[in-house]
């Protein structure tokens, strides 16, 4: 009878009856930012390898449709810890008055957006785009960001012929060579295009000048004034699965597939392969997963307000908190 009691009185006597897992769970609903990838490999490893569990935490994972789906899940109350890009939660405050949500850790800072050409276009630096065909979206061309890797790298959009195709379908007109150059993410639409044709390096906008922080974590404000431990947690756990997620990238991608056994599992265990080189820049390489440098915070939010449109005002303070990472 002892072996069971031991243990309680243990916790009890401690006055921390509620923090062991096999009595009580805080009960986390998490929101992706899209269906499960590669990305997501640490959350998914921290549930498996029990990181949420041993923490005191029951964590549901969710997929999403969207950074800003996951903004307004959050935002309402239906979730309480989401992933979202940082860039997108920035244009919701100003622009939606989503100034109840924060962002407490970095996953992807390094945006993998990126001109793509094929390896004879002659597109090897960023002045070769100049008399070139671009295919892209309206959306990629609309955001901005194109205009801005243009203007910080001394190239003439007026020199650049712009065609707009839809859907997805700018990789096949590259390779049909009715454009010269595309933008999309080097990993994985560059990939996609390298299966077909061999490509020239993508030139990554992040390599130069150009650089919107992506995949974050973000939680209400009000959630994290009455959970500070639960949201501590849950970082100091995924921290833990991103080391093991790195350890074993076969095991993370065994667990990913048992969670979400209907994925692309070739493009998954490439997302994993890929999306290490892109959780830090130069300001927060060497940091701790996760820790994000103000100073890419303020270009995010510098670069949307002149090429995007944001309104002004958004401070760095207003949009992240990085205390509530362990301090390792």
């Amino acid at each position: 009878m002892m072996r069971f009691i031991a243990p309680l009185l243990g916790c009890a006597a401690l006055g921390a009856l509620a923090a062991c897992p096999a009595l009580a769970q805080d009960k986390v609903k998490v929101r992706l930012a899209w269906v499960a990838g590669g990305v997501d490999a640490p959350i998914f490893m921290a549930a498996s390898k029990g990181y949420f569990k041993d923490a005191g935490l029951d964590v549901d994972i969710v997929d999403g449709n969207g950074s800003t789906g996951t903004i307004q899940a959050i935002g309402s109350g239906d979730f309480d810890i989401g992933i979202a890009g940082l860039g997108a939660l920035a244009q919701a405050q100003q622009g939606s008055g989503a100034d109840t949500i924060i962002a407490v850790a970095g996953l992807l800072q390094k945006d993998p957006t990126a001109i793509i050409s094929l390896k004879d276009s002659g597109i090897t630096k960023p002045k070769d785009l100049e008399g070139k065909r671009l295919g892209t979206d309206a959306g990629n061309f609309e955001d901005g960001m194109i205009k801005a890797f243009a203007e910080a790298n001394g190239v003439d959009m007026g020199k650049i012929e712009v065609v707009m195709i839809n859907g997805g379908g700018d990789r096949v007109a590259l390779l049909k060579r009715d454009v010269d150059f595309i933008n999309g993410w080097a990993n994985p639409d560059g990939d996609k295009v390298a299966a077909q044709a061999p490509i020239e390096p993508p030139m990554l906008f992040a390599d130069y000048g150009v650089n919107i922080l992506g995949s974050s974590v973000i939680v209400r404000k009000d959630y994290l004034s009455t959970h500070a431990e639960t949201v501590k947690s849950f970082l100091a756990a995924l921290q833990k699965g991103k080391a093991a997620a790195a350890a074993d990238p076969d095991g993370a991608l065994k667990v990913l597939m048992e969670a979400r056994p209907d994925s692309d599992e070739e493009g998954i265990r490439g997302e994993i392969a890929t999306m290490p080189k892109y959780e830090h820049t130069a300001a927060s390489e060497g940091k701790p997963y996760g820790w994000i440098a103000k100073e890419d915070v303020d270009l995010t939010i510098s670069l949307l307000e002149k090429y995007s449109g944001m309104k002004p005002g958004l401070t760095a303070d207003k949009i992240y908190d990085g205390s509530y990472l362990p301090a390792n």
